[in-house]
């Protein structure tokens, strides 16, 4: 493994300078590997600051340089002006430099330093992440933290889950968060982070320079509207009164000071929504798919399959039953190196942002996935058609009719929230109105799921509502079945993918449609809570 992870970052840098000068889809938070080219961008513009500074030393040196021999001569005419001035020599001297010395030493310092830097700094601004992306990547945080109730003090100092690692966060970094996540409507976890704003602004007063530091008058303000957002107004009143310290005769704060006053005068009763409470339970039936623990079954095993197929007699795979109802299993083993190396770097050259058609109680300014992806066509190459006959010898389907292969890699806290693969076409109350999936193939029958990469932490696909749990380990596979032999739908099968805590996460998709399957397919029980009319 430790050769093979060493392969692969080798495999994702090249592919990163093979691109050259193709243009990447924005929203780099969304996945690693198109964030690969900001630390290279990041290093131009680093040298070229660095080139600036040698030009401002240049300029320095010469001022310097003069200024000895210039004071020298005053100071000679200081001690006695009149014998000094008496020779025509030091008068006519004095004179003209005065006249013409001066002029070109204003016109000296008028002279704008690094053009020629601002110009290659104005040539690469475009290839700076946008304010889009700085969103997506204070999202992907607070997912992080929220999600696995990981402490904000903890997390920003670099200790995560109880491994203490070489990074922390700047107030800058914290306080960006914090605002953003206020901004997002979500202020008890912003008040988390912008709590911790304060106390580290100090302890960087003296390293930060000042065009980079951040106003505590500023800080407190942010945290002092999430408190009043959160309704916490006796916590918003003092933070308010330490602002108006600082800046006594501000308007907006004097403002915010009247209507905290207001609000604690006459408090209203807050009462939680029918829309709040739908979203808050979705959000926490994610959360706890997500941190529930491993659980194994004295009914589950695992074995080889010898059977689907005529080959797998001769190499049969292996297999590790995940659960029995729904069916779940794990196929170990059926990716190499050379493979996954493949196929991630052909995908980074050609990563787009991954769509989600439709999403059941996701607000639409949220992202209920967060990745980037790519599409491979199943005959394209020999690789994929490999590929696409080892999943017909896992699953004993036929994949002539199906969607093709998606590459998926996750970026800051990347995930998917609950979601089923299935349409459920044969449902009289089906409404998905998704585009580009033609019915007449039938629906998805059943998912494959490669993992390409080990995750350090996190990552972990969940099936929420059976409590199975797996986690990406590289060259694995989790097949399951997305309906019953009546064609509908299998509620149980919902599953998420939690947020990547630490690690780059890369999975390929196959979904697996219906119709090409209707004198193969198996016979399954109809799902539990479902009717077995047609």
């Amino acid at each position: 493994m430790y050769y093979f992870s060493r392969y692969l970052l080798v495999m994702l840098f090249h592919s990163t300078l093979v691109l050259g000068h193709r243009p990447l889809e924005r929203s780099h938070s969304l996945s690693l590997v198109t964030m690969v080219p900001l630390l290279e961008l990041e290093r131009k513009l680093i040298d070229n600051l660095e080139n600036y500074t040698n030009a401002l030393e240049q300029k320095l040196e010469i001022i310097r340089s003069q200024l000895l021999v210039m004071r020298a001569e005053n100071e000679k005419g200081m001690r006695n002006a009149v014998s000094y001035l008496s020779n025509p020599l030091n008068s006519f001297s004095l004179i003209r430099r005065l006249h013409q010395d001066w002029i070109k030493w204003r016109k000296y310092m008028e002279q704008p330093v690094g053009i020629s830097q601002l110009k290659a700094f104005y040539s690469w601004e475009d290839e700076l992440p946008t304010e889009r992306d700085l969103w997506d990547a204070c999202e992907g945080i607070g997912r992080i933290t929220s999600t696995y109730d990981l402490k904000v003090g903890d997390f920003i100092n670099g200790n995560i889950k109880g491994k203490q690692y070489n990074a922390s966060m700047s107030s800058a970094d914290i306080l960006s968060v914090g605002a953003i996540l206020a901004k997002k409507n979500s202020p008890s976890d912003a008040i988390q982070w912008l709590q911790e704003v304060p106390q580290r602004l100090q302890e960087e007063l003296l390293i930060r320079p000042r065009h980079l530091s951040i106003k505590e008058v500023d800080a407190l303000r942010i945290l002092a509207e999430a408190q009043i957002k959160e309704k916490n107004y006796s916590e918003a009143l003092p933070l308010l009164h330490n602002c108006l310290k600082l800046l006594p005769h501000d308007a907006r704060l004097l403002r915010l000071w009247k209507k905290t006053t207001d609000l604690i005068a006459n408090q209203p009763d807050p009462s939680p929504t029918e829309d709040k409470e739908r979203k808050v339970a979705i959000a926490n039936a994610f959360k706890l798919g997500c941190n529930k623990p491993l659980e194994s079954s004295t009914r589950l095993h695992c074995f080889y399959n010898f059977t689907t197929t005529p080959f797998l007699r001769l190499a049969p795979l292996k297999i590790e039953q995940i659960g029995l109802d729904p069916y779940v299993v794990l196929y170990h083993e059926v990716l190499s190196a050379r493979e996954i190396s493949m196929l991630i770097g052909k995908a980074a050259q050609n990563m787009k942002n991954t769509r989600v058609h439709k999403e059941q109680g996701v607000p639409k300014k949220n992202r209920g996935r967060t990745a980037k992806g790519f599409w491979f066509k199943k005959e394209s190459n020999e690789l994929t058609k490999g590929i696409t006959r080892r999943i017909m010898d896992m699953t004993g389907f036929d994949l002539a009719d199906s969607e093709g292969f998606q590459v998926i890699n996750y970026g800051i806290g990347g995930h998917y929230l609950l979601h089923m693969d299935y349409f459920d076409f044969a449902s009289s109350n089906h409404t998905d109105t998704r585009s580009g999936y033609s019915m007449d193939l039938g629906d998805r029958i059943a998912t494959v799921l490669f993992y390409l990469t080990d995750v350090e932490q996190g990552g972990a696909t969940v099936f929420a509502d059976v409590g199975y749990s797996v986690y990406p380990q590289a060259g694995t596979a989790i097949f399951w079945y997305n309906l019953d032999t009546n064609g509908k739908g299998d509620p149980r099968t919902r599953h998420a993918a939690c947020p990547v805590i630490v690690g780059s996460k890369w999975v390929m998709t196959e979904w697996i449609r219906e119709k090409r399957q209707i004198f193969i397919r198996p016979c399954l029980p109809p799902a539990k809570g479902t009717s077995t009319k047609s």
